[in-house]
């Protein structure tokens, strides 16, 4: 191929869509020259070698990685003088799980060829960085800085590269030293690299180049509109990112073997994909799984994220107290620390609780004699139409029998609430609380009593005296955030409200009360404070 054949701003014949003076004429000077001082068999193998490099990258624009990877095998078997099969070989090893076969393939081909190769360097970068090893990647960018590149595709992937350390200055010399820093999607990288340094003007110019159907459109839009409006994007950082997080491969990663997977859950990488999905979708189902990642993640700087999230404004209540939650799992919050973080738009402090739930969890020791005519009791009380009176006494006969199993109290205090003596059952629940402070069920039931009176600041005053155990049989710490959940609904908290019932519901999602709390929160937006139900209610309380 002869430059004075192809029209300059032609397309090029690549198939890439680019101007071939922004795609392959330099590249394709540098090989000519090459051939040029190649004997007869190396060019014939060299010239193959191309072929088969063709039809490789058809499969791979065709997501075919496996018939891709037979191709550029065979390319790079007739000749390695160019890094392009090896290039492509890694990447296609890289999304299919091969990634220690991927860093081979690349650096080898850096030996091999007599040409640069920055996106060889590049892509090495990327890979070293996957298996953990941050000063091999930064090492191997920096060496792709200082080539020449041939093509806008390797100023772009060196640029994405140097975005994975935010390297913004550095982002912006690779650029403006090629020829290519006109290339709209090189200019996605400049414009947000700008953004990050704080320049507007260059952001704003490079930013309007990035075109419609470009992968980075959207992010361009924007932040072009942030920077109109001279406002922060909302991102953790309060930075301007330069990755999807799909360009963190992280399910091409995860076809690895136990063994790499293990590996990779120690590695910054994992911390930078969860950041990058947050910042693109902090949605509920999102925050949920990146958590469990950021749980399972060794590497600190999991913690210094969960930290940025906790003490920052990013993102809901409910993001930053499960990150709070994931930092005492991690054991850098202890059980009893206060923890201070903005909740319904003011930075409240919370007593971070820990509680080991025992279904075999036993509150005191009931004399087997009597259990049969407890559970009978109990099955009594779950009727239709319970007859309360014939319960009442019933306990009346069975408490003498065992007057240090204080559960009998309790249930006998509920009959005679549900036998309207409310006085006498308040009295009983209070001294229950005072004798046994970590005996919760007591405590449920009070509340929703002192709720049901209008007894607000009594109600208040309870929930700030209440002390979750360490320890508790689940039905207990369910029937507390019912009640607790009620609460936080009556005093305006709904926020609260459906955290604390979306936890209950984590712990029984079949119990009665939190199926029966549930329709009415199910469809609650955090954001906008509002359900099908709120609105209701609202509506029905302007009547």
């Amino acid at each position: 191929m002869r430059d004075y054949i192809i029209d300059p701003d032609s397309l090029c014949l690549c198939g890439s869509g680019k101007k071939y003076r922004f795609c392959c004429q330099r590249m394709a000077k540098d090989v000519r020259a090459l051939k040029a001082t190649l004997a007869p068999k190396a060019l014939a193998d060299l010239e193959e070698s191309e072929s088969l490099q063709a039809k490789g990258m058809r499969c791979m624009d065709q997501g075919q990685y496996e018939q891709a990877i037979i191709y550029f095998t065979k390319a790079l078997e007739a000749s390695r003088l160019i890094g392009i099969p090896a290039n492509n070989l890694a990447l296609c090893l890289f999304v299919t799980g091969k990634l220690e076969e991927a860093v081979q393939v690349q650096r080898q081909s850096l030996k091999d060829s007599p040409l640069p190769n920055p996106f060889g360097l590049a892509n090495l970068s990327m890979f070293l960085l996957c298996l953990g090893d941050e000063e091999g990647a930064a090492e191997a960018v920096s060496a792709a800085t200082k080539l020449e590149a041939p093509n806008s595709y390797a100023v772009v992937k060196v640029c994405e590269s140097l975005a994975r350390f935010k390297r913004h200055r550095d982002i912006l010399e690779v650029a403006d030293a090629s020829d290519f820093a006109s290339d709209p999607l090189v200019c996605f990288y400049t414009g947000a690299a700008a953004a990050n340094l704080g320049d507007r003007k260059r952001a704003m110019r490079d930013l309007r180049c990035v075109p419609i159907g470009s992968p980075k459109r959207k992010m361009a839009k924007k932040y072009f509109q942030h920077l109109k409006n001279n406002t922060q994007p909302d991102t953790i950082r309060k930075d301007w990112p330069y990755l999807l997080p799909e360009e963190y491969y992280i399910s091409s990663l995860s076809k690895g073997d136990e063994a790499s997977q293990k590996a990779l859950m120690s590695c910054r990488h994992v911390v930078d994909f969860v950041e990058a999905m947050l910042n693109q979708r902090p949605e509920k189902k999102t925050t949920k799984t990146v958590m469990q990642m950021l749980e399972a993640c060794q590497h600190p700087e999991a913690t210094a994220l969960l930290w940025l999230i906790v003490k920052g404004t990013f993102g809901s209540d409910e993001i930053r107290a499960e990150a709070a939650v994931v930092l005492m799992q991690k054991g850098e919050i202890q059980p009893g620390d206060q923890v201070k973080f903005l909740t319904s738009g003011e930075n409240t402090e919370h007593e971070m609780v820990q509680v080991a739930l025992n279904p075999e969890f036993k509150f005191s020791e009931l004399p087997p004699e009597l259990d049969k005519s407890y559970r009978e009791l109990i099955l009594a009380a779950h009727e239709n139409f319970p007859d309360w009176p014939k319960i009442i006494s019933a306990y009346e006969k069975l408490m003498p029998k065992a007057p240090q199993y204080y559960p009998f109290r309790y249930n006998y205090a509920v009959a005679l609430y549900y036998s309207n003596q409310h006085e006498e059952a308040e009295s009983i629940f209070r001294s229950l609380i005072a004798e046994y402070p970590e005996y919760l069920f007591p405590r449920s039931t009070l509340l929703i009593h002192l709720l049901g009176t209008d007894r607000l600041d009594d109600a208040k005053q309870l929930v700030s005296e209440t002390k979750i155990p360490k320890e508790t049989h689940p039905d207990a710490l369910v029937a507390w955030l019912v009640a607790l959940t009620m609460y936080y609904e009556a005093d305006g908290m709904n926020a609260a409200a459906y955290r604390t019932l979306k936890m209950a519901r984590k712990i029984a999602p079949k119990n009665s009360s939190v199926v029966s709390l549930w329709w009415r929160w199910e469809d609650y937006d955090e954001k906008k404070d509002t359900s099908l139900y709120l609105r209701l209610k609202r509506r029905l309380g302007k009547k």
